[in-house]
């Protein structure tokens, strides 16, 4: 049994329930991605150590790439150790030799956990001298690096 609204204000509060203005939909997802509310800081002062809803396209593709690089550096890693390589570093040894999804699951998680923080704290500066931002691009070309020095260890094993 419903209750009705005693008051116009209950009225209203009912009818914006009902609504379908809350549904999440495709269109809703494409504005998010290209509609942006806050591209700068507010204040002037503001300019660094700040929150905006919207970092630019750039920090978006290096996020990407991270992930990417990400994937290829497990999927190396894996293919390695089949020919014998060994793991360097103890946890993920650790992680690898009790089960590989859970290595797996493991360095994406803590990866994409990472690049959240430094995302969001892509206006920040660390000690007052390190942007973030630079971080977050200094990452594609080291993980880089680190993906050839792979390719070229299976290319001498192989």
């Amino acid at each position: 049994m419903k209750l009705q609204p005693e008051t116009i204000e209950d009225r209203a509060i009912e009818q914006r329930d009902e609504d379908g203005r809350r549904k999440p939909s495709l269109k809703t997802l494409l504005g998010s991605l290209t509609h942006h509310r806050r591209r700068q800081p507010r204040r002037e002062e503001d300019h660094h150590n700040n929150y905006t809803d919207w970092y630019g396209h750039w920090p978006l593709a290096a996020t990407f790439t991270i992930i990417l690089l990400c994937f290829a550096d497990a999927f190396l890693t894996m293919v390695l150790l089949s020919k014998g390589a060994v793991e360097l570093n103890g946890l993920m040894d650790f992680l690898i030799q009790k089960d590989i999804q859970l290595f797996a699951i493991v360095k994406m998680s803590v990866t994409g956990i990472a690049l959240i923080v430094l995302v969001l704290h892509f206006n920040f500066r660390i000690y007052k001298y390190i942007a973030v931002r630079y971080l977050i691009y200094g990452l594609v070309p080291l993980y880089s690096l680190l993906i050839i020095h792979e390719l070229n260890m299976l290319a001498s094993i192989g």
